[in-house]
């Protein structure tokens, strides 16, 4: 059974047409992990902080006081916050501002 000429034009350009929208979304997926990478590394470099690792203090104090564990937080890096916490009247929701 022969295949007529004007079905066979149609079929070409409907394998034409899939091979197109395959390669556009090849290529939109590469174009999206590219620019995952390059947003990584703009996050990266423009984001403050290091990459390495904290340490552990290992050494034990001498004495037990109330004001070592106060100092314990900026020992390890942290800051104390300067926050303040509130709510409103109808208790719908919480504010919280100063953080960082």
């Amino acid at each position: 059974m022969p295949i007529n000429d004007s079905v066979a034009v149609r079929m070409r350009a409907r394998d034409r047409a899939t091979s197109l929208v395959n390669e556009l979304t090849a290529g939109a997926v590469i174009a999206g992990l590219g620019a995952l990478g390059v947003f990584g590394v703009v996050d990266a470099i423009t984001v403050p902080g290091s990459a390495s690792s904290p340490t552990a203090s290992t050494s034990t104090p001498s004495s037990t006081s109330s004001s070592a564990s106060s100092s314990t937080s900026t020992q390890a890096g942290l800051q104390p916050s300067s926050g303040s916490i509130s709510s409103s009247s109808s208790g719908s929701g919480i504010v919280v501002t100063g953080g960082s």
